[in-house]
């Protein structure tokens, strides 16, 4: 398994050079610069050309032709240079090490994305299995109906209704941010819920999963109704195999028979889906954190790409690339939990 795991962390490395270049290109492909979006109606071209220069955004991407002395004198090969070094480049408008934006942000999309797979498996799964346990019943109909109109739904127009229903409306739940004005606690972990746990103000704890509920929910639809048939469809299957109908005809109870015998095999397929929905959640739900104001990873590159802030777009990119890559690692790394018949070679 150390052999395997070693070759995935190449390939890991190989994916993250890759990202790292289709981002370059592609970000510096979208019309406007950082000068122009900095400076605004000030923008004057000697303005613009002077600040481009002063960040080295004058010079060529990959490679520098005007100077072939200096070859690598290009805004790429700097670029990894940097990264090589530990730097991630600073924010063209706060100035702030990307680094250091991603310490403070990260924990807010971590907390995000735990709410809404703690929500989408605590619905999906025992969706998916009562689903399958009572196929073409009621329940069988409800669930696949539901599943349906999960996957079809906009999330950012699920966001809007679950906000002006519960917020505006009702009154219930709080609209939008992390913590109520006035309220504040001095960080452990970055996630104010778990934070307001260890350091026992139960009021900034509650506060903070009153704040996590509406953009869980809304981020945690898709992500549940997938589950929910990949449970059903797999579940389905490993009933019909001969082992547990084996199982059945020994006289196990149909507990055990579901729950021990059939749904751990099930799960291998469950498990790859929510790897990576996970991933991608992990990633940067911009949508989401945008309409809830949560200010995480995907609030902060979708305020970076409208600022044209190339060192963020690329450090935040490229971190979220890290992220899906380890979790999806992580993943085929639990199939030899799940099923002993999996080697790694």
């Amino acid at each position: 398994m150390f052999a395997y795991v070693i070759r995935r962390l190449l390939r890991t490395l190989l994916v993250l050079v890759g990202v790292s270049v289709v981002v370059f290109a592609f970000v510096r492909s979208i019309p406007g610069d950082p000068a122009t979006a900095l400076l605004g109606e000030r923008a004057t071209p000697e303005a613009a050309a002077k600040l481009n220069a002063q960040w080295g955004f004058d010079k060529p991407w990959f490679i520098n032709y005007k100077d072939l002395s200096r070859p690598f004198d290009a805004q790429y090969p700097r670029y990894v240079n940097q990264l090589l070094h530990g730097d991630m480049g600073s924010g063209i408008k706060s100035q702030i090490p990307v680094a250091d934006e991603l310490k403070t942000r990260f924990p807010a999309t971590i907390e995000l994305a735990l709410g809404a797979m703690v929500f989408a498996l605590s619905i999906g799964l025992p969706a998916g299995i009562l689903a399958a346990l009572r196929r073409n019943s009621l329940w069988d109909n409800l669930a696949t109906t539901i599943s349906l109109v999960g996957v079809s739904m906009p999330v950012f127009w699920l966001g809007l209704l679950l906000s002006w229903f519960f917020a505006v409306v009702l009154g219930w739940l709080p609209p939008s941010s992390r913590l109520s004005t006035g309220l504040n606690i001095q960080p452990v972990t970055g996630m104010y819920l778990l934070d307001g746990l260890l350091r026992g103000r139960l009021d900034v704890a509650w506060d903070a999963f009153k704040h996590l509920i509406l953009p869980s929910i809304a981020l945690g639809t898709i992500p549940m109704a997938i589950t929910a048939r990949i449970t059903r469809s797999s579940l389905l299957e490993t009933l019909g195999q001969d082992y547990v109908r084996t199982a059945r005809a020994k006289g196990l109870p149909a507990r055990s028979v579901t729950l021990k015998h059939a749904l751990r095999n099930a799960l291998l397929p469950v498990v790859t889906v929510v790897g990576l929905q996970m991933g991608a959640l992990l990633g940067g739900a911009v949508l989401t954190e945008t309409i809830f104001s949560w200010p995480g990873l995907g609030l902060w590159l979708y305020d970076a790409i409208s600022m044209r802030d190339y060192p963020v777009i690329q450090g935040g990119i490229v971190f979220a690339a890290l992220i899906v890559s380890v979790v999806n690692l992580l993943v085929d790394l639990s199939y030899a939990y799940l099923d002993p018949r999996i080697h790694y070679s």
